[in-house]
């Protein structure tokens, strides 16, 4: 019965979504060539490159020299740097529980973030912002301990890396576009209260939501909440692009998502107390 439900469900937003298109076929093909373009000019710059690195980085022996000699485990640098969904990538090549792993390594790109959120606020509050999320995140390693990955020394064909990679990442870019269209042709310019506009692009969409805060004129404190939790899920648009890359590794779903919402509580206290206690 329940699958009969979910699937009666599934099909009726299907097709409420198909009539939808149908029926705003201007506003459809304007925000599927806004959606191209910020593919285009924002993430394939970013992630193409990053998933090619990561898969060089991978394939060499630097992970375990690092983690030998460095004692750190090289994913939680570079998903600070690279953010999500790269540390989706870098994690479903590893054959464990990525669940911890997953809900501390979870970041928006800092200079994607900071470009947008010297625009809301000011160079001064977009660092503090940005150094909190990454604090968060590292508070939330010493409270969950996520496992260990073992590093083993490498003997692959850097060249034959490299051109598999190449195939396979841009259809993994092809998978994102979708999703980024999908978010972005659903029908946001129909609500007009401005308060419910701004956390619901915050949940579903960080492009759109930052750029919406960085235009409309709502008090400055609702806009560093909605900057918070914009920030700290990266929106739905992003994980269904992490999703869509963990198809096939164990991920405890409802424990992942409990991890998250521990991560947003922290980043919020610890985002007005040094605020108030700076500015």
């Amino acid at each position: 019965m329940k699958n009969i439900l979910k699937e009666t469900t599934l099909f009726t937003i299907l097709i409420t979504y198909f009539i939808y298109c149908l029926t705003n076929n201007t506003y459809i093909v304007s925000k599927t060539i806004y959606s191209v373009n910020i593919w285009l000019h924002k993430i394939i710059p970013t992630l193409f490159p990053t998933f090619i690195i990561v898969d060089l980085i991978y394939s060499s022996n630097l992970p375990y020299y690092i983690s030998k000699y460095l004692h750190l485990n090289y994913i939680y640098l570079l998903s600070i740097i690279s953010g999500s969904p790269s540390n989706a990538y870098m994690l479903n090549k590893y054959d464990v529980d990525i669940t911890k792993l997953l809900a501390v390594t979870k970041y928006t790109s800092p200079i994607f973030t900071y470009t947008f959120l010297k625009l809301i606020f000011n160079h001064q509050i977009a660092l503090i912002i940005i150094t909190c999320n990454i604090l968060t995140n590292f508070i939330l390693i010493k409270l969950l301990k996520p496992p260990k990955i073992s590093f083993t020394k490498q003997n692959n064909n850097i060249l034959k890396t490299f051109i598999t990679s190449l195939s396979k990442n841009i259809n993994l870019l092809i998978t994102i576009l979708g999703t980024i269209i999908f978010f972005n042709t659903l029908p946001f310019t129909k609500i007009t209260n401005p308060y419910l506009k701004g956390l619901i692009l915050s949940i579903l969409e960080i492009t759109t939501s930052l750029n919406y805060l960085s235009i409309t004129s709502i008090p400055l404190t609702i806009k560093l909440i909605l900057a918070i939790i914009s920030i700290s899920t990266c929106g739905l648009c992003i994980e269904c692009q992490i999703k869509s890359i963990i198809n096939d590794t164990f991920l405890n779903y409802s424990k992942y998502l409990k991890y998250r919402l521990f991560h947003l509580l922290i980043f919020f206290f610890l985002t007005f107390v040094t605020i108030t206690l700076l500015i």
